[in-house]
């Protein structure tokens, strides 16, 4: 049984100096702060006589154990018998747990401070707190039954009153300890309670879409989770995009390290007024439901770019001032991993533990909405296939403190980009031969691919090269196998030459050696490994087609590159060899190239390959010279 966070809609706090405690002065709380009723019955006064307001006290402390964030004041008057008394009940949040301990050990009786509860018989003393929409309490997530244990100590007490926990005071009459129980009987949306909290149901919702499906255009971005009252926890997220559904990370900054440490340990009133993560850095914002009952609070956050994280080249932080009503709890920060598959550039969310207590209130989170809306930040694709975002949500199963008790649940949102047809697609390729040019000779090779802006990307690729460059068959034993290449220690001598990819979405170009790797087929397979603000690998099966030999890229993820260049190194290492003199052998040497783009539309040409004659010195040429 734990805090509400939907009692704070609307909610308000009475000062110490409104309530009064200490002196007759009319209290004078807030409407708007009021909780709750008591009502007492004592011996020297007809039953009924005594009856009032509780309030929310005003929070002096941001730590939930202290007993001075959650505080209610109690005032229980009688104008007949002019009787005003005064309770102050400071409420113990467990930080972990949210379990409550409430202790009153220190009153006032008209002028006169006591040190300790108004030292008057009673008969009973009832407390009603408010039920509905707003209830300040929210009710266990089992059937039960459930155990309040209280604590009393009585004025005959030596000192009159004793730490709570222990047996009895030092002399007199010790302190009694009483215990009473219930049980429910139904989950809040009908049907039976669970008896454990494995078996609450986790059934959460789930939304992922772009503002517009427009193919290859940008659009923000916004999910949503949804969760049912009584399902349990939300705990981590787990999430893969569609492919080529990507973002431009060009001109964004990340928040530092130290600025998200610095939000998670500020205020949430200070950092909703100053961001600790630069401007630079955001990229849309975050709105979380929480609460039990039929009206959530609505709490708002700011989703920043952060740096690598748990293996992750990139990551988001979720921070959210945690302020509701007249409490602020602080500032959560939420870190999600952003992983990158090499090979499709499919991004990969997966989210840390999301707090289910925080700052001692059961957060009861009911929906997260997370809208990517920095302009020209989020991508479409160019491919109008049938994709989805999906993945696992996570719930807090038999223990929401445990991850590995955690329960999981498989989600997908369907999606389809639109007007794919309407992009175009004509990628040019420059291939040029440098140094050698006798038989039996090592050239350097160099390709330019040159895609268009707003055309379709690439899908897949074949590059048929003419038949006075061949393999050569001594340099095809360095390898590198598939094992080494996982644990990235491939040996130097398994690389044959470099590539260099630029994108608009990236600051910098991606760039890294180009290594034989060996493979399933009967030639080892060329992998173009580049690094940067991301790993992307470009690999290609060789085979040999009519004596010339053939590069396929099966696999090229769907995202825009202004230029992509591939050097193949000559020399004694290179793997390529003239199977002629390509300076002397008449007419024109060309390459045969298959292009799919990922809207399904192809474009097939005959390259010119440019040998290694002439005046022009080697690497000064047009299209693959040292200007490009």
């Amino acid at each position: 049984m734990g805090l509400n966070p939907s009692a704070a809609n609307g909610l308000e706090a009475c000062t110490d100096a409104q309530f009064g405690k200490g002196t007759r002065n009319p209290a004078a709380c807030p409407a708007a702060s009021r909780i709750g009723t008591v009502e007492v019955d004592t011996p020297p006064l007809p039953d009924g006589s005594l009856s009032g307001p509780v309030y929310v006290g005003q929070q002096l402390s941001r730590d939930p154990a202290s007993g001075d964030l959650y505080r209610i004041f109690v005032l229980v008057e009688s104008t007949r018998y002019d009787i005003s008394a005064r309770l102050l009940g400071k409420v113990s949040a467990d930080p972990q747990t949210g379990q409550l301990t409430t202790t009153f050990d220190d009153a006032a009786l008209g002028s006169v401070p006591i040190p300790g509860l108004p030292q008057v018989p009673f008969k009973s003393f009832r407390f009603k707190f408010n039920g509905g929409a707003r209830a300040p309490l929210t009710s266990p997530p089992t059937c039960g039954p459930h155990k309040t244990t209280t604590q009393m100590t009585p004025w005959s007490s030596a000192q009159g009153t004793i730490p709570v926990g222990e047996e009895g005071g030092p002399s007199g009459n010790p302190s009694v300890t009483r215990s009473g129980a219930f049980g429910l009987a139904s989950a809040p949306g009908g049907g039976p309670c669970a008896k454990t909290l494995a078996e609450r149901p986790f059934a959460p919702g789930f939304a992922a879409r772009p503002d517009s499906a427009r193919a290859g255009a940008f659009s923000p971005l916004q999910m949503v989770i949804a969760r049912a009252d009584g399902n349990q926890e939300l705990k981590a997220v787990d999430l893969t995009l569609p492919p080529g559904l990507t973002a431009r990370l060009r001109g964004l900054s990340y928040c530092p390290e130290a600025a998200l440490v610095a939000a998670a340990a500020s205020s949430g009133v200070a950092e909703a007024a100053a961001p600790s993560c630069p401007g630079s850095s955001y990229i849309g914002g975050a709105l979380v439901a929480a609460g039990s009952g039929p009206a959530p609070i609505q709490i708002g956050g700011k989703v920043f770019l952060a740096g690598p994280y748990r293996g992750a080249p990139l990551s988001l932080a979720a921070i959210t001032p945690a302020t509701a009503g007249p409490f602020d709890l602080g500032t959560v920060v939420v870190r999600v991993a952003l992983f990158v598959d090499p090979r499709t550039a499919q991004v990969r969310a997966v989210s840390d533990a999301i707090p289910h207590i925080y700052g001692g209130a059961t957060l009861g989170i009911r929906s997260v909405m997370v809208r990517l809306d920095r302009p020209n930040f989020s991508l479409n694709p160019t491919n109008c296939a049938s994709f989805s975002t999906g993945g696992f949500l996570y719930g807090g199963g038999a223990d929401p403190n445990n991850p590995g008790a955690f329960s999981a649940t498989p989600v997908a949102a369907f999606f389809k980009a639109t007007e794919c047809g309407k992009l175009g697609f004509r990628p040019r390729l420059f291939l040029r031969l440098f140094g050698a040019s006798k038989r039996g000779k090592n050239p350097k090779l160099r390709a330019v691919l040159l895609p268009p802006k707003g055309n379709a990307n690439i899908a897949r690729a074949a590059t048929i090269l003419p038949r006075s460059l061949i393999l050569d068959q001594g340099n095809l034993s360095k390898v590198c196998t598939r094992v080494q290449y996982a644990a990235g220690k491939c040996p130097k001598k398994s690389i044959y030459g470099h590539a260099r990819a630029f994108s608009p979405l990236l600051d910098r170009p991606l760039k890294g050696p180009v290594y034989l790797r060996s493979s399933d087929n009967l030639l080892p397979d060329l992998v173009a490994s580049m690094r940067g603000q991301v790993d992307i690998e470009l690999a290609s099966r060789t085979d040999s087609v009519r004596g010339r030999i053939r590069n396929i890229f099966d696999i090229v993820p769907d995202v825009p590159v202004s230029k992509f260049i591939l050097t193949m190194r000559g020399g004694r290492k290179g793997l390529l060899v003239n199977s002629r003199n390509q300076c002397q052998r008449k007419g024109v040497q060309r390459a045969n190239l298959r292009f799919k783009a990922q809207n399904g539309k192809k474009r097939n040409m005959k390259v010119k390959l440019r040998p290694p004659c002439g005046k022009k010195k080697a690497g000064r040429g047009k299209a693959g010279g040292r200007s490009s």
